[in-house]
């Protein structure tokens, strides 16, 4: 068995860490970065995909992965977006439509064309990051929490479709991720989460699919 790692958002914020993360994990055989922007990396192969709410430039990213009966597929969705600071009454139209299409739809058609990538080898693990106002909803974050919440029940969904063809759907739900921009208006450090425990818990997700699918892992706090 071969296995294949694919990360989406390599050149974001949690995914440019989780690429150097995952790089040093010699349990893969073999590396795809897809991302907005052109990144350089020690290895792996470098898929350039702009709008991910475009179905037929998902598509033709994922006609850039080599397939293999014996490939099993491990794939890190770390894009999304963040919209807030109004409540659903003051929310226009567009603003929702933009933050739904960015978080939900994209994460759709990405599992779309993973589940049939998956049936070309011997199944995959598909690890999605949702956050932790999608599980309890936060005020005026109304369209950005119902679009990670539609992750959650995405996750729970394709999980039940897929138990039967060695494939595993999760997500993680962290509360604040720790960076640059958040640590600048955050108070209290412990509410930020590191991207290396996302990464730590998404690597044991691929470690051990079998077992773990249909979860969203809440990360509320960390030790810092």
């Amino acid at each position: 068995m071969k296995k294949i790692f694919i990360l989406l958002g390599a050149s974001g914020n949690l995914g440019s860490y989780a690429a150097k993360y995952f790089l040093e994990d010699d349990s893969f055989d073999r590396y795809y970065f897809i991302s907005r922007k052109k990144v350089d990396y020690s290895r792996g192969a470098l898929i350039l995909v702009d709008d991910l709410t475009n179905e037929q430039n998902v598509e033709n990213g994922f006609s850039n992965i080599v397939k293999g009966d014996d490939n099993f597929y491990c794939f890190l969705n770390t894009i999304g977006g963040y919209w807030g600071g109004k409540e659903i009454a003051d929310t226009s139209l567009s603003d929702w439509q933009k933050i739904i299409d960015i978080n939900l739809t994209s994460s759709f058609l990405i599992a779309k064309y993973f589940i049939q990538l998956c049936k070309t080898g011997l199944g995959g693990s598909l690890c999605m990051i949702s956050a932790l106002s999608g599980v309890y909803p936060e005020i005026n974050k109304g369209a950005y929490s119902i679009s990670k919440n539609g992750i959650n029940y995405l996750t729970k969904l394709l999980a039940l479709e897929n138990h039967d063809k060695n494939i595993s759907v999760n997500a993680i739900a962290p509360y604040i991720i720790d960076s640059q921009e958040n640590r600048e208006w955050v108070k209290d450090k412990t509410m930020l989460i590191p991207k290396e425990n996302i990464c730590k818990l998404a690597q044991e997700i691929f470690n051990d699919p079998g077992i773990k699918s249909g979860n969203i892992f809440e990360l509320r706090f960390s030790n810092k």
